[in-house]
């Protein structure tokens, strides 16, 4: 496979302008739409970790060749003991004991129920190989676990081969070594336009009430709101290809690792409330900025968009905004994807229709 050329545009800055219905996307702990007050004006917001988690989910489901997909998870002792039960037939009880003493071993604080007592995002064969280790060493594990089981389990935690831990990456500051810098970002998403957050009242109604009876019950008050987002992400097509440089065919998985990430940037929705709001759109517009640094466009909705065709005038602003950067930033390239033909106007220059296309585009830059 042809070896992709990075050097001189390491990073690609995603760019969306993405319209929603009546939904609520991502609550706060008021079962609100989250706000944020940006350019003196309040704005709906969409967190950081409900983007990045709608894109590694859909990643994981439409799972590319040769790569693995992390689990983030507590349960790993409990994984790692069930397989030393049923695929090596040790007891419970000492298998339990032996794997807390392994865990322990690795700094990993335990929680009450001897899971660990914050979520680790690590490959699928964590579990596995550190069972494996075990079990191999069964009757070494004493007073003390030998430093090969250690080794072994610390090794496991590497990223090898899981895309999503080399996009996103981890935060592991008990063990020295296993902190992973991700080669993704996602920023918070933000609506163009001033917030409008509204309640939405709702009840149920019993099929069997009699007549006479309160056929209506269970009532109840939602909030929603209609916003036109901006999102951003970016990839470090350099750090990516650091962090798989173990997989069998770096460079393949790298490149295909890219292309599913870009998809599912476009793709993906957070999945709240899907079944009562059906916010199931695409982004009308989607810019690429391929270039030697991440470069986010939020800075053209300082001033809020109002008025009848916001998505008009905020991607002519966004457009303007890029446009601007250009002169600053030399050697950018822009890559362009609509899905609204009402744009066409405003985009005025030459974009694609097709989401292959597009990532082509990007990709061979």
């Amino acid at each position: 496979m042809t070896v992709v050329d990075v050097t001189h545009m390491p990073f690609i800055t995603l760019h969306a302008l993405q319209a929603f219905p009546p939904s609520l996307l991502n609550r706060d702990d008021n079962h609100a739409a989250k706000q944020i007050v940006y350019g003196g004006t309040v704005r709906v917001r969409v967190s950081s970790g409900a983007g990045k988690r709608a894109i590694r989910v859909a990643m994981r489901d439409a799972a590319i060749t040769g790569g693995q997909y992390g689990l983030r998870t507590t349960r790993f002792p409990t994984l790692t003991t069930e397989l030393l039960v049923t695929q090596y037939g040790r007891p419970l009880p000492e298998a339990a004991a032996k794997t807390a003493m392994v865990f322990a071993e690795l700094k990993l604080k335990a929680n009450k129920s001897g899971n660990t007592a914050a979520p680790i995002f690590a490959s699928p064969r964590f579990p596995a190989a550190t069972a494996a280790a075990i079990d191999s060493d069964w009757d070494r594990i004493g007073a003390a676990v030998p430093p090969a089981i250690t080794s072994a389990a610390r090794a496991a935690l590497d990223v090898h081969d899981t895309v999503d831990l080399a996009l996103f990456g981890r935060m592991l500051a008990e063990i020295p070594g296993k902190r992973v810098d991700g080669a993704a970002g996602v920023s918070h998403s933000f609506s163009v336009d001033p917030a409008s957050i509204e309640p939405d009242f709702w009840s149920t109604v019993d099929d069997a009430a009699l007549d006479g009876d309160a056929a209506s019950s269970n009532l109840g008050e939602s909030f929603v709101t209609a916003p036109v987002l901006y999102r951003s992400a970016f990839l470090d097509r350099r750090q990516l290809r650091t962090n798989l440089s173990a997989a069998a065919d770096p460079e393949q998985l790298a490149v295909a690792a890219e292309r599913s990430f870009i998809e599912w940037f476009v793709r993906a929705v957070p999945v709240a409330k899907q079944r009562s709001s059906v916010a199931a759109t695409l982004p009308s517009l989607v810019i690429a900025t391929c270039g030697s640094q991440v470069l986010s466009g939020a800075a053209a909705f300082t001033s809020p968009i109002n008025g009848s065709e916001i998505l008009k005038s905020a991607a002519a602003s966004l457009l303007a905004t890029l446009g601007r950067s250009d002169e600053v930033i030399e050697n950018q390239t822009h890559v362009m994807l609509s899905t609204d033909p009402g744009l066409d106007a405003v985009i005025n220059g030459a974009h694609h229709t097709n989401l292959r296309d597009f990532i082509d585009s990007v990709g061979v830059r």
